[in-house]
């Protein structure tokens, strides 16, 4: 018997959706959807890019990696110095890959137009322990809220195309976009010259600031930053848009390598605040999610401590000295958590009115 035309067009229709589904499997997994060490080539004129400290302008440069098949996949973009502090005290700056969109379509990197990397610094092996810690920090910061910069590390071999020999190898890490963030958690970013605490959401807030003070790190704000047509420092906001007068918005942290968990030896903590070194805590969170959040995000802390501290007991590239140093720093914030005294003395009462 032959097949009547609603069979064939069920059959037809079964057929598209099937190819179409295999279709959307054959992309690969984005690149922050994994936390696994890519090995990358970046090609570029290394030895221009880290002399020429007063040029920010973008170079030409390529990058190389394998994909889950074994086969070579190579992106053209740019790269270009980026950031103000750790440009005044690294030999070799953080830097920003830029690519056009369908330079990288159908890859893992799709989507990543502009990309931010944290380098190794400096030349002595033990800044790759630092920089490790910072990107841990991050995955901290993950367990804690979907709020959250992911991250995904790099063992990047710098290869130098004007003198076309390797420059270095090192540890890196590249850092998730804030539109991403945003995306992720059905908002969109959230671009003001400055905001006040009573339009941040509160359970936010607070996690971001409790996070802040169990890393040691102050050099953030939350309400404003040193241009006054742009809000924050070391904080971007993300919101539902339009964001109206009932909306909140949510702020995201990233930049910690001046905290006391990471300990670099150019940190110090910014004047006027009343502390001796970067190792010492001080909490500046906002009074005002605090009375609301600070309760259930405690707990929530408290209750993740083996998550957290896992994170550094089980990573495989710190040095015993180092995961020892980290995780007595980790142990001793949730030694004070978990104190009713101490959390009202150093936490409860030196939140920002």
């Amino acid at each position: 018997m032959k097949p009547t035309a609603p069979a064939l067009l069920i059959a037809f229709s079964f057929l598209l959706v099937t190819h179409t589904n295999g279709m959307a499997e054959d992309k690969p997994p984005k690149l922050f959807e994994s936390d696994q060490l890519l090995e990358v080539t970046l090609s570029g004129p290394w030895q221009d890019v880290v002399r020429n400290e007063r040029n920010q302008d973008p170079y030409p440069a390529t990058i190389e990696y394998r994909d889950a098949d074994g086969e070579t996949v190579r992106h053209v973009g740019t790269v270009e110095r980026r950031g103000v502090k750790r440009q005044e005290s690294c030999d070799f700056p953080p830097i920003r890959l830029r690519f056009e969109k369908e330079e990288l379509k159908g890859s893992m990197f799709r989507g990543q137009n502009s990309l931010k990397m944290v380098t190794h610094c400096k030349k002595p092996d033990r800044y790759d322990q630092y920089y490790r810690l910072e990107m841990l920090a991050y995955r901290m910061y993950n367990l804690i809220t979907e709020v959250s910069f992911r991250v995904r590390p790099l063992t990047v071999t710098y290869f130098d195309s004007e003198r076309d020999k390797v420059y270095d190898t090192r540890f890196a890490f590249v850092i998730e976009d804030d539109s991403d963030v945003a995306k992720r958690n059905g908002m969109k970013k959230l671009e003001v010259p400055y905001i006040l605490p009573s339009r941040f959401d509160d359970r936010t807030s607070s996690q971001v600031s409790l996070f802040q003070f169990m890393i040691g790190n102050v050099d953030w704000s939350a309400l404003r930053g040193p241009d006054p047509e742009e809000c924050c420092h070391n904080v971007k906001l993300v919101a539902p848009r339009p964001f109206t007068d009932d909306d909140l918005a949510h702020p995201v942290a990233y930049d910690f390598d001046s905290s006391g968990l990471v300990d670099p030896p150019y940190a110090a903590p910014p004047d006027g605040l009343g502390i001796n070194s970067i190792t010492q805590r001080l909490y500046r969170g906002y009074c005002a999610n605090d009375e609301v959040a600070m309760p259930e995000v405690r707990q929530q802390f408290i209750e993740l401590e083996p998550q957290i501290m896992a994170v550094i007991a089980q990573d495989g590239m710190l040095d015993d000295r180092t995961k020892k140093r980290a995780s007595r720093y980790l142990e001793k914030f949730f030694e004070l958590i978990r104190d009713d005294r101490d959390f009202e003395r150093y936490v409860t009462e030196k939140c920002r009115k």
